[in-house]
């Protein structure tokens, strides 16, 4: 049964001759010791305090952060013993992008008191969000996650695991050299899919690996061909074929795909290295047998960092080469003492991750430090080893024919920061939940169900919950450019366009685009449109003019994105200069704030030549990138960059029974996040809607 805040409050006066004595006399005492939490429907429709505050959350559910701001410190003016209000108040602030703000008011909600667990997981997750996560050092001191016994999995036997991958929701991709089948699996340890074609006949598979759009490729070591599958288990076709010359293999093992899906694959009876587009041309050829520095003995592992570097583990020279991307040898990795090493990956930017006999080994590249990973002696024959965005570990056991995951240690007794962004009730009798979900150093949880959600409204379970919506959204795009029209920018007008319009070309019909103009004022050129020719003449247009006040057209740029439903970016078309102008009425570090409490990634496109390190700051920060237009290798991939970005947050909708009693009362709600056995809350609250939804 619900409990709405506000209930009705009647008494009754026995002796009757005293009544019209004293009634008004313990109605003013009542009035004082009441608070409007507590009032009845019809005291509360009278209560401007409330009306206010009714305001406020009218206008913060519709992510009209800066109106809600003013009414709920009007509100707050009224009544200023009202705790909703200022953590109203206080999420409002958060989501304009006025950290500090936001914790001055958690911060006098705690003072009054210090025991609400969701107060304290709040100001919790603004103080971890203060530093970009790609920033925090995930520790070296690990614990197992789980186990999967794999031999058998469900109806299959998997056995021999030789090569594994793992995507951004959990799931795991496994190789079997032993029983010769591929499987995806879930991190509860149950089988997905398997990857064969009536069109092919499989044998020893050795290794899988994902690449870029669903795509994923597996190392047929016995038919000396890798296949080319689509994650739904949809054969794309096949690479390669047996012999000795260029694209041809003669065992095929292990695999790499770098950033812009290009394919890299031991050949290890031919003891050299292939490289192909991800189309399946072959690109590339490097490395022979011998003794010399930069020769094989027996190519095990490979990787492909950010930079285009391949790196190579040699088990038979128990070391790993270092090769530039056009396959010239760089240098041989010292190390302490290898003594099996096979699978090797790279983690994020900096480490390297070695499966190394029965054990682990990480390699930090920007120190040049070794770091032993704990496993317990756990290990018999490690195989394969990738690290997920978590710093979680994910290995393969050739011996026991396992599966496991290694968590960092302190995660495992750590919980999550959780933060109920907002709620809507637009639609109602559908209500939306907005959830962001992060670890406690702030990194994005992916991938959860809804068996890690529980959602309370005004104090009562809602039984059944829906987790499509996400999909839907991160399915389509919307773009805003926002186009720098100083007069500095006139002397690259012909760049912009031939670059834009290759940009452009690119995008989706699904996708729809913007166009926000500034200088000194700003202005929408194009609303949201799929036309890419109205977009090219709105980014061409001529209306250069002094002035360059960033600051407030950024601003206007996140709040018309705040209006679309789909996966957002913004896209900064600028001579990469800041002036004194630029960030005159609004802060820097607000205006990053802005975007990233709001899962908008910026990206800044300079036509001017080196790097601003403040705009690399900018982007990074909000799960962006800068990018040199016209020095850049990377430009032509953006827009992949652009639909591979992933927003922490998730859309969880029910629907509700219209219940009138509760008709404009305000309900609190909740939101209990449960992942391997971490756990985190947070709280928000509605106004029920009347009933002329």
């Amino acid at each position: 049964m619900r409990a709405a805040v506000r209930t009705r409050n009647t008494f009754r006066i026995p002796c009757l001759l005293k009544l019209r004595y004293i009634l008004p006399v313990f109605c003013f005492i009542l009035m004082l010791h009441i608070s409007p939490r507590a009032l009845g429907d019809e005291d509360a429709r009278t209560d401007r305090g409330f009306e206010l505050f009714k305001e406020g959350v009218y206008h913060f559910n519709r992510k009209s952060y800066e109106a809600a701001i003013d009414f709920l410190r009007k509100s707050l003016g009224r009544n200023p013993g009202d705790r909703n209000a200022r953590y109203f108040l206080a999420m409002a602030y958060y989501k304009a992008g006025y950290n500090e703000n936001a914790l001055f008011e958690l911060e006098t909600l705690r003072g009054q008191d210090g025991t609400d667990e969701t107060i304290q997981n709040l100001i919790r997750s603004l103080s971890a969000h203060s530093l970009f996560p790609s920033m925090v050092r995930k520790s070296d001191d690990y614990t197992l996650g789980w186990e999967i016994q794999a031999n058998p999995i469900g109806k299959y036997i998997l056995s021999r695991i030789t090569g594994i991958d793992i995507d951004d929701l959990g799931n795991i991709y496994a190789a079997g050299f032993g029983s010769k089948i591929a499987l995806k699996i879930s991190r509860e340890g149950k089988p997905l899919i398997i990857f064969s074609s009536p069109r092919i006949t499989t044998g020893r598979l050795y290794d899988i690996v994902l690449g870029k759009d669903d795509e994923l490729f597996i190392s047929d070591f016995t038919n000396d061909t890798i296949h080319k599958f689509l994650q739904d288990g949809t054969y794309e076709g096949s690479i390669g074929g047996p012999g000795f010359g260029k694209g041809q293999f003669y065992g095929p093992t292990a695999l790499a795909v770098d950033r812009f899906g290009d394919l890299y694959a031991i050949d290890s009876g031919n003891i050299r290295v292939l490289k192909f587009s991800r189309e399946g041309e072959f690109l590339l050829s490097f490395g022979s047998e011998g003794d010399e520095e930069g020769e094989f003995s027996h190519p095990s592992g490979i990787a492909v960092d950010s930079a285009g570097n391949i790196y190579v583990s040699d088990h038979g020279k128990k070391k790993i080469m270092l090769f530039d991307r056009f396959g010239n040898f760089i240098q041989t990795i010292p190390d302490p003492g290898l003594k099996d090493p096979y699978g090797i990956s790279i983690s994020g930017e900096s480490r390297l991750i070695v499966s190394d006999g029965n054990s682990i080994r990480s390699y930090s590249l920007a120190y040049s430090t070794w770091t032993d990973i704990d496993t317990g002696d756990r290990f018999s024959r490690v195989m394969d080893v990738k690290m997920d965005h978590l710093g979680q570990i994910y290995a393969c056991d050739y011996d026991r024919d396992a599966l496991l995951q290694f968590v960092p240690e302190q995660d495992k007794y750590r919980n999550l920061n959780v933060v109920l962004d907002r709620i809507d009730t637009s639609g109602f009798p559908m209500i939306t939940y907005y959830v962001t979900v992060r670890d406690a150093d702030g990194y994005p949880i992916y991938g959860l169900t809804e068996s890690n959600f529980l959602l309370r409204i005004g104090g009562g379970v809602v039984k059944k919950i829906d987790l499509s919506s996400n999909a839907v959204r991160n399915s389509r795009l919307r773009l805003l450019f926002l186009v720098d029209k100083s007069p500095t920018m006139k002397q690259y007008s012909e760049d912009v366009n031939a670059y834009m319009s290759a940009l452009i070309s690119r995008v989706s019909t699904e996708d729809e685009m913007a166009v926000i103009g500034y200088n000194r004022e700003s202005w929408i050129s194009s609303s949201f449109t799929p036309s890419k020719l109205r977009t090219m003449d709105a980014i061409a247009q001529d209306r250069y003019s002094e002035g360059n006040n960033f600051d407030s057209a950024f601003r206007r740029a996140v709040d018309y994105l705040n209006k679309e439903y789909f996966k957002k970016a913004i896209l900064v078309i600028t001579d990469g200069r800041i002036t004194e102008e630029s960030f005159l009425t609004y802060s820097f570090e607000g205006c990053i704030r802005y975007a990233a409490n709001n899962h908008i990634p910026v990206y800044f496109l300079s036509f001017g030549g080196s790097a601003n390190e403040r705009l690399v700051y900018f982007a990074r920060n909000t799960g962006g990138r800068f990018y040199d237009v016209l020095h850049s290798n990377d430009f032509p991939y953006l827009y992949s960059s652009i639909q591979e970005f992933r927003s922490p947050d998730y859309l969880i909708f029910f629907r509700d029974v219209y219940d009138p009693k509760f008709e404009n009362l305000y309900l609190d709600t909740e939101v209990e996040v449960d992942f391997d056995g971490r756990t985190g809350k947070s709280s928000l609250g509605l106004i029920y809607p009347s009933r002329n939804y």
